[in-house]
């Protein structure tokens, strides 16, 4: 490892120890405002990602909305990731006690806390390491896969934080295995599907927005051997700090049409 590398992880392991101290120790409000700033100050940045968020913008909206409403939607974008970073280490500390207060769940949900097997979907929408702790804090602990993060420091770090509330963090390799174990036994899955995955990783390619993208199949195939429901779920930050879980659908894979199983696994 090269001197800047190491000199840079070291940093980085420093910097996640600090907030894991001191950002639990700060008033809500506090870290409301930090994210809002933080997210403002982001956006006037020449960053890479930028460009490449805007890009996506024009590939949603179009002509739909002006350059402008776009902005403002990329500026809301980077105050919410900033909440997320935020709250990851703000959360880490009087858990239980923070999720109770800050976390509501929608009726359409009421089917999530009853003793029987889902896969739960979710995406980078929202608060979406948040949405682990507040489904295992509700008794239901949700089995998450995880890639391990580049720097092994600050991933023992966040490993901790993710394993605060009861959840089961499952490393990549063999993961299938666990899930489909843990669906059997009538748990809860939890997986975050807007990934980029190859068909080499067991990717495949679907439209989305006239697009091709590439996308895992693991959700359906694990619905399919074990017959669970697949919930989709969301947890929305409101503007007053609290968050607000609900979910768009439910699938039943019973209704999922065709006879070849490659085929049910692409339509689910």
């Amino acid at each position: 490892m090269s001197t800047f590398k190491h000199f840079r992880r070291r940093c980085e392991t420093v910097l996640t120890r600090f907030a894991l101290w001191f950002v639990p120790l700060l008033p809500r409000r506090a870290v409301l405002a930090l994210a809002r700033a933080t997210g403002a100050v982001a956006c006037l940045l020449p960053l890479r990602l930028k460009k490449i968020a805007l890009a996506n913008l024009d590939i949603v909206f179009g002509d739909a909305k002006t350059p402008h409403e776009k902005r403002r939607i990329l500026k809301r974008s980077c105050q919410t990731f900033a909440l997320v970073l935020l709250d990851i280490f703000w959360f880490s500390r009087k858990t239980r006690e923070r999720v109770l207060q800050y976390v509501s769940f929608d009726p359409s949900l009421d089917e999530l806390f009853q003793k029987k097997a889902h896969v739960c979907i979710t995406a980078h929408l929202g608060n979406w390491e948040l949405l682990g702790h507040a489904v295992s804090v509700s008794g239901y602990p949700l089995s998450s896969v995880a890639a391990p993060l580049v720097n092994p420091a600050v991933d023992v770090e966040f490993s901790k934080v993710r394993h605060v509330s009861g959840q089961i963090i499952i490393p990549r390799e063999g993961a299938i295995r666990k899930l489909l174990r843990t669906l059997k036994e009538d748990g809860k899955v939890g997986l975050l599907l807007d990934q980029n995955t190859s068909p080499a990783e067991g990717g495949i390619f679907i439209d989305f927005f006239g697009l091709p993208a590439p996308m895992s199949d693991a959700p359906s195939s694990l619905a399919l051997k074990t017959n669970a429901d697949v919930l989709f779920g969301f947890c929305i930050p409101k503007w007053d700090g609290t968050y607000y879980v609900h979910t768009a659908s439910k699938i039943v894979p019973a209704d999922v049409p065709g006879a070849d199983p490659k085929e049910k696994v692409r339509h689910l």
